[in-house]
């Protein structure tokens, strides 16, 4: 996830149990996604080796890092608590990974369960589903289908690039290949990223003028309850409840705004 609170798959965990009590996770990277991106959103997985370039990554009969800082431990004294918070009456670190939603606050990777893969079929004007993943197949009519400007074409393929899904032409009869994929989807994102800069210079043009003739009194600042704040800082960092719903509670809209309370928070403890 980004800055702009957008979504890219760079990747899909499996859990895998057996009859023996042997069990594997597979990590498998979304390569069409992860060369698209900048090292300011995407800084690799925490305890895989990327630069190695595998197609899977396994980790049998042991925890993987990136699990264990999502997920209590089974010596946990309120393990018993957070299992029922999620419906959960057995142990199961990945499952309950899975259903509470929960983030590490080392990096800004998150975990969705996935469905079985879907097939869309895109009709110019219609929005893009939100929750695609990269086993769905999203069919087009051709590039020239998805819209008559940059910004219409940004709109249109971006969630469709970012979630790693497949596009299948019709006008060319062809799937298109990861290569091509990863090469738009980085091209749109630095199409994206010079227009809000752009937007940006021009809105602070605009303040600098507006403060000259005194007219700016700058954004005025979110007011919630410092006690009700330290209480969801506390739960949160417990995971008692999910960043979601700190953020509801907290009355608070951006995630930069969250953490950046939550940092004047533990430093006024």
């Amino acid at each position: 996830m980004d800055r702009k609170e957008r979504r890219f798959a760079v990747g899909r965990v499996d859990y895998e149990r057996y009859d023996d009590q042997n069990y594997q996770y597979v990590f498998s990277p979304g390569w069409s996604v992860i060369d698209a991106l900048p090292s300011s959103v995407f800084q690799g997985i925490p305890g895989l080796d990327l630069s190695l370039r595998l197609e899977h990554y396994y980790r049998v009969n042991m925890t993987p890092c990136f699990i264990s800082e999502r997920t209590p431990g089974e010596s946990r004294e309120d393990l018993r608590e957070l299992l029922e918070a999620v419906g959960l009456d057995y142990y199961d670190r990945f499952e309950w990974m899975l259903r509470a939603h929960m983030r590490c606050g080392t990096d800004n990777l998150i975990v969705e369960r996935a469905v079985p893969a879907r097939r869309f079929r895109y009709e110019p004007g219609q929005p893009i589903p939100e929750d695609l993943q990269p086993d769905d197949c999203v069919v087009i009519r051709g590039l020239d289908s998805m819209g008559t400007s940059n910004r219409q074409l940004r709109g249109s393929l971006l969630p469709i690039l970012r979630s790693g899904a497949h596009i299948l032409d019709e006008s060319e009869e062809r799937r298109w290949s990861e290569e091509e994929c990863s090469l738009l989807l980085r091209l749109l994102l630095i199409q994206d990223d010079l227009e809000s800069t752009c937007r940006k210079n021009a809105q602070e043009k605009g303040i600098r003028a507006a403060k000259k003739e005194g007219k700016y009194t700058g954004r005025r600042r979110l007011s919630t309850d410092i006690n009700l704040l330290r209480q969801i800082a506390e739960e949160f960092e417990r995971n008692q409840i999910t960043e979601e719903e700190a953020m509801r509670r907290a009355g608070i809209g951006s995630r930069s705004t969250f953490y950046r309370r939550l940092r004047e928070i533990r430093g006024n403890l």
